[in-house]
């Protein structure tokens, strides 16, 4: 391998590196656990504006969570795990499904695409 080819795999490689430090965590949805800092989430159904400020008032009436933030527009929430807690993800889809099922008119807050962010 010539040093051209050789500086070009070596600046490839950390290129990579850079991309996956700075890319969110992606969270399995099955029995995994939340530890503390904040994560974004896509929620599969918004259909009214009722549905951001139940949402919103369901996860943040959760011990662990807090900084709830919703955007109905683009289907989304920001939360924050506390210091010092964890939480199930099973736990919070639970009680977000409980949330939609009240709401109903095809609700569904069921939370996918679920990453960590820095």
């Amino acid at each position: 391998m010539n040093s051209k080819t050789r500086r070009f795999t070596a600046a490839a490689a950390l290129i990579l590196l850079a991309l996956m430090v700075a890319a969110p965590i992606a969270v399995s949805q099955s029995d995994d656990v939340l530890k503390p800092g904040a994560y974004t989430a896509k929620v599969k159904a918004i259909v009214c504006g009722g549905c951001g400020p139940l949402i919103q008032k369901t996860m943040t009436g959760m011990k662990e969570i807090e900084a709830v933030s919703v955007d109905q527009a683009n289907r989304t929430v920001k939360f924050a795990v506390k210091k010092d807690t964890t939480l199930k993800v099973k736990e919070l889809q639970e009680a977000l499904k409980a949330a939609a099922d009240k709401m109903g008119m095809g609700a569904d807050y069921t939370l996918s695409e679920l990453k960590a962010t820095k």
